[in-house]
């Protein structure tokens, strides 16, 4: 059985963000797991493929490029855009472009993730209910952190629910979508009737509705998939280091517990391609989105309509709340294993079975520690560690900084 935050989030998220489409990560209420499904007589996952390649993939990514090249054609005397449009712009960009890596991982990976997950949630079950989190204490502790992730995990969701119906009329209305500029341009060149423009817009409207909505739910769907594995790693390890606490272990339960990690470690390995690729993008893509948004909300206050401004201060708390809820965890759960590892083999110790402890003695040995990594096809591009989350924030603060520093006011009018 899944714990109640991962029940109740992803029933959250099949209830506020569901669309006329259907990703192949679904999560099943009466078997409380993800299933993968895929195209074949399946017309909402084809609908759905569909929109992510047309209205993203295409539409979305040729615009921003074209609009890219107009902005690197232009000269500062006559740029081709404003300054506060280009960094909104920017921040949008990088969101779109992260969901285009989103649609391959859940097309290349999501079905060797969901298997991985599933089996997460099946081990996280048989520990803790096998062993449980050792007294009042430990339990207490335990309600209270899956209420804290709980709150936190709908607070998201929630937020992405909000956000579509603020980016759709904010882009459209205040122009600051990626398709408004060639269209703008295309009427200079071609000078439409008022009659094709209308139409032309119309159909603009449609495609940044699709758009907005399929990307508020992608990138809802991979972070809530992120953070309850973490979650659920961290479950599992918390209540087997609370077990080898205890002053004398015997060798079945610490044999148990090598199994159990080599089992969650052989879960890992299933969902790794999916969680690496994600995590780096995911990392990078937040870094833009954190530092844009920062921004706009320091100096761009008394600049942009209310609705559209507010937008900003939600992201910066939002992504802050992201890397709260992944970063430590990441690192947490490496510092978690090597401890266990060091207490089970301080256990193995007195007048024993020599051949049990040697046998013991042996399988800790080729027991490796786990760390998370982040990188992309197959390549471990670094570890996430202690230091991540402070040099993530120091870059932040010092990018937010430098631009606010290198932005003058003629730029910004």
């Amino acid at each position: 059985m899944a714990p109640f935050y991962v029940t109740s989030s992803l029933a959250e998220y099949t209830a506020k963000l569901g669309f006329f489409s259907e990703c192949p990560i679904q999560w099943d209420r009466k078997q409380e797991c993800l299933r993968y499904k895929s195209t074949r007589r399946n017309a909402k996952v084809k609908m759905w493929h569909f929109n992510l390649f047309l209205t993203v993939d295409t539409i979305a990514s040729g615009a921003f490029v074209y609009d890219i090249f107009q902005i690197v054609r232009s000269t500062p005397e006559n740029p081709y855009i404003p300054l506060p449009v280009m960094l909104i712009m920017a921040l949008l960009g990088v969101l779109t472009f992260y969901v285009v890596v989103n649609h391959v991982m859940i097309t290349l990976y999501g079905k060797d993730a969901v298997n991985g997950w599933n089996e997460m949630v099946k081990i996280e079950g048989q520990v803790v209910g096998r062993i449980g989190h050792g007294g009042r204490g430990g339990t207490s502790r335990s309600h209270e952190s899956h209420a804290t992730i709980t709150a936190s995990l709908i607070f998201l969701i929630r937020s992405f629910s909000i956000y579509r119906f603020v980016v759709v009329p904010s882009q459209f209305f205040t122009k600051f979508d990626s398709l408004y500029f060639p269209l703008r341009d295309m009427n200079e060149t071609y000078e439409f009737s008022s009659l094709t423009m209308f139409i032309l817009n119309m159909l603009r409207f449609g495609i940044l509705f699709v758009n907005v909505f399929e990307i508020c739910r992608v990138l809802c769907l991979v972070i809530l998939f992120l953070i309850s594995m973490l979650n659920l790693m961290k479950s599992i390890f918390s209540t087997l280091l609370h077990e080898s606490e205890r002053c004398f272990v015997s060798m079945e339960r610490i044999n148990g517990g090598i199994t159990t990690h080599v089992q969650v470690q052989l879960a890992m390995k299933a969902i790794a391609p999916f969680q690496e690729l994600g995590t780096i993008f995911l990392i990078l893509v937040g870094l833009v989105v954190f530092v844009v948004a920062n921004f706009v909300t320091i100096k761009l206050y008394d600049s942009l309509p209310v609705p559209v401004y507010t937008f900003f201060p939600s992201v910066s708390v939002v992504v802050a709340l992201i890397v709260n809820l992944t970063l430590p965890l990441a690192h947490g759960l490496l510092d978690a294993s090597t401890e266990m590892k060091r207490r089970w083999g301080a256990s193995m110790v007195g007048e024993g079975n020599k051949l049990e402890l040697k046998c013991g003695r042996r399988r800790l040995k080729g027991m490796r520690p786990y760390c998370m990594w982040a990188g992309f096809g197959g390549s471990k591009m670094f570890r996430l560690n202690k230091e991540t989350k402070v040099q993530y924030f120091e870059q932040v603060i010092s990018g937010t900084v430098t631009l606010l520093l290198s932005t003058s006011e003629v730029l910004l009018s």
